[in-house]
């Protein structure tokens, strides 16, 4: 009997082995961030959300562990993403990641130069550019990755 469990066990680990080389793990990777909306201003600060797009292309479900970025404007530190979700990642699929994050809006102004803060002064609608930069960890197999993230876009203030 015990030899019989032994040689399943080998046979079990060999098949798993053999597997992983001819299926090796990709790094999930990072699409965009979009829809951002601000959902609420306070003072100086406004309550920014908005969502990370990644592609799953291993035939593994994953799980999300947290999210670290941080936000510039024109080299200006303007906003910090810390987040802790544990969420499932399914296989072969696009996920997308909720952030929720505040802007300094003081810092924000100060980010930009003369001429952006007079063309943004015209208009009622402004626009500043925001760039991120940091990871997210994720989870397979009880290895952990982190994906690297880097994205540049405009959010628009009324």
């Amino acid at each position: 009997m015990v030899k019989k469990i032994i040689i399943f066990s080998v046979i079990l680990i060999g098949a798993f082995i053999a597997w992983r080389v001819y299926n090796p793990f990709k790094e999930p990777t990072f699409v965009a961030i979009n829809a951002f909306a601000i959902e609420k201003m306070e003072g100086q600060v406004a309550n920014v959300k908005a969502t990370a797009v990644f592609n799953n292309p291993n035939d593994l479900d994953a799980t999300l562990l947290n999210t670290e970025l941080k936000v510039y404007s024109n080299g200006a530190f303007v906003g910090n993403i810390s987040q802790t979700a544990i969420t499932p990642i399914m296989a072969k699929c696009n996920f997308e990641l909720p952030l929720y994050f505040k802007i300094d809006l003081l810092k924000l102004g100060y980010s930009q130069s003369i001429g952006g803060l007079l063309e943004n002064a015209l208009n009622k609608e402004k626009a500043f550019p925001v760039r991120f930069e940091g990871y997210c960890r994720i989870k397979t197999l009880g290895a952990v990755h982190k994906i690297p993230i880097e994205f540049a876009d405009e959010i628009k203030f009324q």
